[in-house]
């Protein structure tokens, strides 16, 4: 099996920590491609810069699609996911539905953290529109901008980690946590085993997800609201969508 991951931002050292945790999770089973963003936001952290990084996730799906039985999202907002199952014949799994799924047959509460309290609102929304906010305790959010550059597990992320998630299980009844934010992949385990409940890592379910849809291999929709349009025109489109719509 061949899995694609495609980061909608364009820090390369976020791409391979999601690689690295997603190929650690599917192991031998299927190999991990993952691409990189050429233009837009070095981090999406807000709604506009989400819209800003669509256009380039379309354009990479339709450029790497092939030879590919599964796209997982390399984004913790899931940029791009309900056109994409629209757009592609393979199936596409978000990390933030698929953590929060996941989640969901782990526990009860499921406690959310990311990072920055800006963001909190949008991922609110965006469980709100998967149906899933009754099985939200809390979104919580820790502060560490230096979280988003460094390559490897840094020590102060892990104790602010660790440290809100205390308070997620303590203060808010939470049975299980998510780490959702693409720069947290590869804290889970030290999180959980610091906090005494499950932590999902978001890169790892969402691979795992995507292994388990390409081993069923389900049908494209032919009709309904996910069937991609036929016979439309466009004008100044990268091909390789273009060539998707005839």
């Amino acid at each position: 099996m061949k899995i694609l991951l495609i980061n909608p931002n364009t820090s390369q050292h976020v791409t391979e920590r999601m690689r690295a945790n997603a190929q650690q999770a599917v192991g031998e089973a299927a190999t991990i491609h993952a691409f990189t963003a050429q233009s837009g936001p070095a981090i999406i952290s807000s709604r506009s810069e989400n819209a800003i990084a669509l256009a380039e996730m379309l354009r990479l799906a339709a450029c790497h699609q092939d030879g590919h039985d599964a796209l997982m999202l390399g984004v913790s907002i899931d940029t791009g996911l309900q056109a994409l199952r629209e757009m592609l014949d393979i199936p596409v799994v978000g990390m933030a539905e698929a953590a929060l799924l996941t989640a969901s047959m782990l526990g009860g509460k499921i406690g959310c953290l990311t990072l920055g309290a800006a963001m909190v609102p949008v991922y609110e929304e965006l469980t709100a529109s998967y149906g899933l906010s009754s099985r939200v305790s809390k979104w919580r959010a820790i502060e560490v901008p230096s979280a988003f550059k460094v390559t490897d597990a840094d020590p102060v992320v892990e104790r602010a980690l660790i440290e809100a998630s205390k308070q997620l299980v303590q203060q808010d009844g939470s049975d299980v946590i998510i780490l959702c934010g693409a720069v947290l992949a590869g804290y889970a385990r030290q999180v959980s085993t610091a906090v005494g409940v499950p932590v999902v890592d978001p890169a790892q379910a969402a691979a795992l997800q995507a292994l388990t849809l390409a081993r069923m291999r389900p049908a494209k929709q032919v009709s309904g609201s996910f069937a991609r349009p036929k016979g439309r025109l466009f004008s100044g489109i990268d091909p390789d969508i273009a060539a998707l719509y005839k």
